[in-house]
């Protein structure tokens, strides 16, 4: 990790500039995306967690679902306004504003505006490999210590992240459908009657 890190910042600005592009252009080509994910939680000890499995949609800009199944259940919804956090076993629902958002998280890189990539992000090509990169948060107020995308051909294959507590988080995407029209009713949430809801703004 170490040398990894003297490499990072060693390497010439071209090099970050290159990837940040390439990376860029790769992601304009997404305007939606929908598809099945497998996902698992790690310490930083590598023990797992917890993995689950489940559903997404996004659309560009500043929509996106997050639909995890059993045993782990919980959906997501965001939109450029507000994100939308239910826990069916607990029977409660999350509402938080714009203002409480994380700008930097890997669903709102995904699916919202990325002309800030370069600026919010050092970006560098994985270990020489031109279908990975490595993101590094350019400020300490980010919750992320890296997020890491990984294309298949030009398809999207993994997102890895690790927060500040070092735990990590690793996808795999599959059944993906590319620039496809989603229902905007996909990112309408509607609490289910009986359902608690905390208003975080």
């Amino acid at each position: 990790m170490k040398l990894f890190l003297v490499l990072l910042f060693c390497a010439p600005l071209s090099a970050f500039a290159d990837a940040a592009q390439d990376l860029k252009s790769r992601l304009d080509t997404i305007q939606s995306l929908r598809g099945r994910f497998t996902q698992a939680l790690t310490d930083k000890t590598g023990a797992n967690l917890q993995s689950s499995a489940g559903e997404f949609a996004l659309q560009r800009p500043g929509y996106f679902l997050w639909q995890s199944e059993e045993p782990y259940e919980q959906t997501v919804i965001g939109t450029p306004e507000k994100v939308w956090i239910y826990d069916p076993d607990l029977e409660q629902v999350t509402v938080r504003g714009s203002e409480q958002q994380s700008d930097n998280s890997p669903a709102r890189l995904l699916s919202g505006d990325l002309s800030e990539l370069r600026s919010s992000y050092e970006v560098s090509a994985k270990s020489n490999d031109k279908q990975a990169f490595h993101l590094v948060p350019r400020t300490s107020d980010s919750p992320y210590r890296y997020i890491e995308f990984t294309f298949s051909g030009d398809k999207l294959a993994t997102l890895h992240f690790q927060d500040k507590l070092d735990q990590k988080t690793e996808i795999h995407f599959e059944q993906l459908q590319t620039n496809i029209s989603i229902p905007a009713d996909t990112f309408v949430f509607t609490a289910p009657e009986g359902t608690d809801v905390i208003v975080d703004e």
